[in-house]
């Protein structure tokens, strides 16, 4: 392995990157974070390219559910959909706007540029607001600023006796929202959608102070910080957090939150890693009573934890 260093200490193991960062691995292996992390050195290390992505553009230019059932050829009208699907993505096309596609965890979703394109991160942020056994038990769910309806339909799966609602400004990412729906109906029963402001001070207002769980990944990108062209493709009203530091639709959804929640009911909302202390002060200042930030797998400030 080289540029890998190990060395060893009692109980312990510390391993040096080429860059001579450095971390502990205790003998019962990595923990989560430690495993990103080096894999991604790994990665790195040996230039690995997109082999999967080319694999999924070639499945998508013959219509075929996998590679491993993909003709050996293409036909001259396959190859012509290959070539401008190839030239499409090395301009920057997110791949799940080619393959009209996407997933979040098990949930295989429509994707197209009307709809924000969902990360691992935001599988994670799920995952922590489950942690809470509280939250399991959870019989009323919000998923605010839905996008694609990822969240509202993993917590309607998660909290089998949960009724879930859901909000999202755009007409347009909340059409492909119910398209999602209509995907898993036995979900899709327990989930109640709404196109409507986050900011609305009269949302879902027969229901204001009795959710159990409201969990949340708002637009926050503060405005001069994506560097990543894919990223630019997503729809300009799910990035942009308003103002000079992004945020201002974040502080509203905590705002919505508070108001929607039951005493002690738990919160779990992502945002850009500059925001942490910040959203911990406002979530302080406005009630709550409980609030941290919680790193995601990079290791960066990502989340905001907190019950009224």
């Amino acid at each position: 392995m080289r540029n890998i260093v190990w060395r060893s200490f009692p109980g312990r193991q510390q391993i040096i990157n080429k860059s001579g960062d450095y971390f502990l691995m205790n003998e019962a292996g990595f923990s989560r974070q430690q495993a990103f992390s080096w894999a991604r050195g790994r990665y790195d290390e040996a230039g690995i390219q997109p082999a999967r992505e080319i694999m999924a553009l070639y499945c998508s230019a013959c219509e075929a559910e996998e590679f491993l059932f993909a003709p050996q050829e293409l036909s001259a009208k396959q190859t012509e959909v290959f070539r401008d699907l190839v030239n499409r993505r090395c301009n920057h096309e997110p791949l799940q706007h080619l393959l009209q596609e996407m997933y979040f965890g098990t949930f295989r979703l429509i994707s197209n540029p009307d709809v924000f394109i969902v990360r691992p991160e935001t599988e994670y942020l799920v995952e922590l607001a489950l942690r809470n056994k509280e939250a399991r038990k959870a019989e009323l769910a919000a998923d605010l600023c839905a996008g694609s309806g990822a969240i509202a339909l993993t917590l309607a799966r998660e909290l089998p006796l949960a009724q879930v609602f859901m909000v999202e400004i755009s007409e347009k990412a909340l059409a492909v929202a119910r398209r999602n729906l209509e995907r898993y109906p036995d979900l899709a029963k327990r989930i109640s959608a709404k196109c409507a402001d986050v900011a609305d001070p009269g949302l879902w207002a027969e229901r204001a102070g009795e959710f159990n769980l409201i969990v949340s990944n708002p637009p926050y990108v503060p405005p001069g910080t994506i560097t990543q062209p894919e990223a630019l493709k997503d729809p300009p009203l799910a990035l942009w957090g308003g103002g000079d530091d992004g945020l201002k639709i974040p502080k509203e959804t905590v705002t919505q939150a508070f108001r929607l929640l039951e005493k002690d009911g738990i919160f779990a909302m992502e945002h850009d890693p500059t925001q942490g202390e910040l959203l911990c002060q406002f979530a302080v200042e406005i009630g709550f009573s409980s609030v941290r930030t919680q790193q995601d797998l990079s290791g960066r400030p990502r989340y905001l934890l907190a019950q009224k």
